[in-house]
């Protein structure tokens, strides 16, 4: 562990990397205690159940939502009438798993965001989970597709100090960064 926090400090004297990494280790411990936070409401608030209370009336929104009239413009593969489709068809025929599983992933996605572990599939899960919430109505969750953005995009930065960086430090031989092989003509 000592040679891995040495690691770090080696890629730490870039001092642009060095600020990155801080940045986004905070923004991501910051993202990530917010989404244990709503899971975790929801969680206490009723939804942790295979009752199937809370999510009937959302995915029935949200099919409503991805529709003409309230839904327009052009959608060439029709993406929009299949996941209403499969809203209607498959997760309203099961509400009570949608809402036992709607708060576990909502703190599962934290967890993984706080310790740094596999974030871009953290970040996946989490991108899907707010489309589904923006589809069923809620309109205050552009900040977080776009959180789920940049972090997929720059996960490597986010997950330097976090589980994921010091997996790849041990994977890749004691290094931070893997060397680049010379390619050989």
């Amino acid at each position: 562990m000592n040679s891995y926090i040495n690691g770090v400090k080696a890629e730490f004297k870039d001092w642009k990397k060095a600020l990155l990494v801080t940045v986004f280790t905070i923004a991501r411990i910051i993202y990530g205690y917010a989404w244990v936070q709503a899971g975790w409401e929801k969680a206490t608030s009723g939804w942790l159940n295979f009752a199937g209370g809370h999510a009937k009336g959302l995915i029935a929104g949200m099919a409503v939502n991805m529709l003409p009239p309230k839904a327009h413009g052009y959608d060439p593969l029709y993406l929009n009438k299949l996941w209403a489709w499969v809203a209607v068809h498959i997760f309203n025929g099961m509400p009570g798993l949608t809402d036992f599983l709607v708060p576990i992933c909502e703190i599962a996605v934290g967890i993984g965001m706080i310790i740094g572990f596999r974030l871009f599939w953290v970040a996946i899960l989490g991108l899907f989970l707010n489309i589904q919430f923006i589809t069923a109505g809620s309109a205050n969750n552009f900040g977080y597709i776009w959180t789920n953005i940049i972090v997929m995009n720059l996960s490597k930065y986010f997950e330097l100090i976090g589980i994921s960086g010091y997996f790849k430090y041990r994977q890749n031989n004691q290094q931070i960064v893997a060397k680049e092989t010379p390619v050989k003509a």
